[in-house]
């Protein structure tokens, strides 16, 4: 009678651990690798009495290869002759690290502030400048603060807008001066989660860049506008 008892017991218990147990929540993929095509402007705002102004001017596509998740951005992306560019070749690759502030959530939206620190390195040669070694050559530490929403349309489909402002500073690479650097960027993206399995989907998207290098030496005072179409797998 006493066995009875203890099994009915342990029975009982799990039939409760299951009721209360909670439902497996939305499963979407937490990770992309995106390709980029960016038609981007780099524009000289200096003073005219300097030498060589705007050297670096650069007016051409760069092509983009990235990876994102929740926390963690990383990209780089190349232009010159590949791209049309006869004269001035573009290299960067940087990585933005990621936290958020939930202001509303529910199933179907998601209302948060991101808070990010980026770092990048800007590389730009012109062949005509290129028997004095002299580049625009810049790394950089920014932070900054936006807001993001996130909409779920349907059980597979989402779009995810954020615009996030930063400022920081620039240091010449190799060199004992610098300045301060302003970026805006603004990005939608709609992603079509399980397209191709329950574990991988589709994004497509776009990405405005803006940047403003304001230099101790007023000959690398550039602004830099691209916008991003993006393409990527998500997992």
């Amino acid at each position: 009678m006493l066995m009875l008892v203890l099994v009915s017991s342990a029975k009982a218990q799990m039939f409760s651990m299951d009721e209360e147990s909670p439902r497996p929540r939305f499963n979407y993929p937490r990770n992309e690798v995106f390709v980029a095509f960016e038609p981007t402007v780099v524009s000289y705002q200096g003073a005219g009495d300097v030498d060589k102004p705007g050297a670096y001017g650069y007016d051409a596509p760069i092509l983009r290869l990235g990876y994102s998740s929740r926390g963690l951005n990383l990209y780089l992306g190349v232009g010159g002759s590949i791209t049309g560019s006869s004269d001035i070749a573009y290299f960067d690759v940087g990585g933005n690290i990621n936290a958020f502030l939930s202001l509303h959530r529910s199933k179907k939206f998601i209302l948060q502030i991101p808070f990010r620190i980026s770092s990048s390195l800007v590389n730009i040669t012109n062949d005509q400048t290129g028997l004095s070694l002299e580049r625009f050559r810049f790394g950089s530490l920014t932070a900054g603060a936006g807001l993001q929403a996130i909409a779920r349309l349907s059980s597979d489909i989402r779009t995810q807008l954020t615009a996030v402002p930063s400022y920081g500073f620039t240091f010449a690479s190799g060199g004992l001066f610098g300045g301060g650097l302003g970026t805006v960027a603004l990005n939608g993206r709609l992603f079509m989660d399980h397209l191709f399995s329950d574990r991988m989907g589709l994004s497509v998207g776009y990405k405005f860049d803006f940047r403003s290098y304001n230099i101790e030496q007023e000959k690398f005072d550039y602004q830099m506008q691209g916008h991003s179409i993006q393409l990527g797998i998500t997992f």
